[in-house]
């Protein structure tokens, strides 16, 4: 990875009501990927498709199944009629019942789309897996020649797979860019367990750039690693940023009161100005000594003016 960081623009994410909607199949091999490859890696061929839509074949052959045994069973019965008015009659009748058969698959149609999915899903789950480790190796393997792409093969992968290992990969890849305002940048579905600079120093640039981003599991990652996030070089201008990210909302001022009070007299005047409004316009929440702390502050700031 170069140490200089490139300005770069990522292609639009996709998002999707479900998880699963990510996944395609290869309708000649059978295997899966999360990715945007217009043939299949396994076997070349253009056969991918989206597995709703191979469900939605599965489903239609089911029902075609159904209906072909129905017609079946009506051309036997006008074929051994004993007479032309038995077989007409048998031909009728038989009409007549196909028509609810007909009407029936109509209605149950997207339960059964569902039932074909769900059997998918569970026949061959040890293939999507593989599918998605193939994605990952490929995403990783791609990092020297185009370190974008590689984000975004990883973003894609994320999706389906929720590991600390695939976040920090996103993490540290985000940190070789330039990072600005309008990109489609994200924090909480990268947050991990462990402390690690790289996720810390990430969430720095998210305070700067968007800090509508910043979050309850953030302030929890911070506040947890506090101390550790002060060692750093930089570590304490960090945490002054979440803090004041913190002020936009009340229940954030709330909730984390202990730490923002701890970085209040570092915050930016227009951020401590903010805090008073929300304290004295909320005299019976729970902001504990942040309250005076806030006040003081306040009031220096008004006796400097």
């Amino acid at each position: 990875m170069s140490s200089a960081k490139q300005p770069v623009q990522f292609r639009p994410f996709i998002h999707t009501e479900h998880a699963y909607q990510k996944l395609r199949i290869c309708k000649r091999c059978g295997q899966f990927t999360a990715l945007w490859e217009d043939k299949c890696t396994s076997c070349g061929r253009d056969a991918l498709v989206p597995v709703e839509q191979y469900a939605h074949h599965r489903a239609k052959l089911y029902f075609r199944k159904d209906l072909a045994f129905g017609i079946v069973l009506l051309v036997a019965a006008v074929f051994f009629g004993h007479s032309t008015q038995q077989m007409l009659l048998c031909g009728t009748v038989g009409a007549l019942l196909l028509l609810p058969l007909v009407l029936l698959q109509q209605r149950i149609r997207p339960y059964e789309q569902r039932r074909q999915l769900i059997r998918l899903f569970r026949g061959r789950i040890e293939q999507i897996k593989e599918g998605l480790n193939i994605n990952h190796k490929n995403a990783v393997s791609l990092r020297q020649l185009s370190e974008r792409v590689s984000y975004e093969m990883l973003r894609e992968i994320a999706v389906l797979i929720h590991n600390d290992r695939i976040r920090l990969q996103q993490v540290a890849l985000l940190q070789s860019f330039v990072l600005r305002k309008d990109m489609e940048l994200t924090l909480d579905p990268l947050l991990i367990k462990s402390f690690e600079p790289l996720m810390v120093r990430y969430i720095g640039e998210i305070a700067r750039l968007n800090r509508e981003l910043i979050k309850d599991r953030t302030f929890r990652y911070v506040t947890f690693y506090e101390r550790r996030i002060l060692e750093m070089a930089g570590g304490e201008d960090i945490l002054v940023r979440v803090a004041s990210a913190a002020v936009r909302k009340k229940r954030y001022v709330v909730t984390h009161s202990g730490f923002i009070s701890r970085y209040v007299r570092k915050l930016p005047k227009e951020r401590v100005q903010r805090l008073y409004h929300i304290i004295q316009e909320n005299p019976y929440e729970p902001f504990g000594d942040l309250a005076d702390e806030v006040k003081i502050v306040y009031l220096m700031e008004q006796y400097k003016n």
